[in-house]
């Protein structure tokens, strides 16, 4: 493995890598952290979505509370601390639900985690994020993100996967 690039955020590393042939496949990597994603339950029927401004897309984006595990070794520390930060609620209860890569050639994980028991206990919001809390069912949640003119992929993949499983639960 060779670093090619590394700053704040991310490292670009070469990396070789053996196929079952024998055959080495060499390519170059983007690293960068982990990420934890949460669908907030307000009530057994609400969870709290975020609708936040990114300038870099110049609209305003559809997801579920979110944010890098980077100031925390621990994935569950990091989506209570983002939960706190863009909600203002703590959860009594944050189990993991899945987790989700984008691709191979960016080495990062989704930690999608399910939260139960809100009580207020806000953080300040990162001084350059724009961020709007609303409540919504799981249904209008699906259906904002997707119709976001910019789809955020994790909250899409986690609020699939999560309405996926309850109805396989209860079938």
């Amino acid at each position: 493995m060779e670093e090619l690039y590394s700053d704040k955020d991310w490292q670009i590393l070469l990396q070789s890598a053996s196929l079952p042939d024998g055959r080495e496949k060499r390519v170059s990597r983007a690293k960068r952290a982990d990420s934890a994603h949460i669908i907030a339950f307000q009530t057994d029927e609400k969870i709290l979505m975020i609708r936040e401004y990114r300038p870099y897309y110049g609209t305003y984006i559809w997801m579920l509370p979110s944010g890098r595990v980077d100031k925390e070794a621990d994935h569950l520390l990091a989506a209570q601390r983002e939960l706190r930060e863009e909600t203002g609620f703590r959860a009594q209860s944050l189990e993991l639900l899945c987790t989700t890569n984008y691709s191979e050639s960016l080495i990062a994980t989704n930690y999608v985690f399910v939260a139960r028991g809100l009580t207020s206990d806000p953080l300040p919001q990162d001084d350059d994020e724009l961020i709007e809390v609303h409540e919504c069912t799981l249904e209008q949640a699906l259906d904002n993100v997707l119709q976001s003119e910019v789809i955020h992929t994790a909250s899409a993949f986690g609020l699939m996967y999560y309405m996926r499983k309850v109805k396989n639960e209860e079938n």
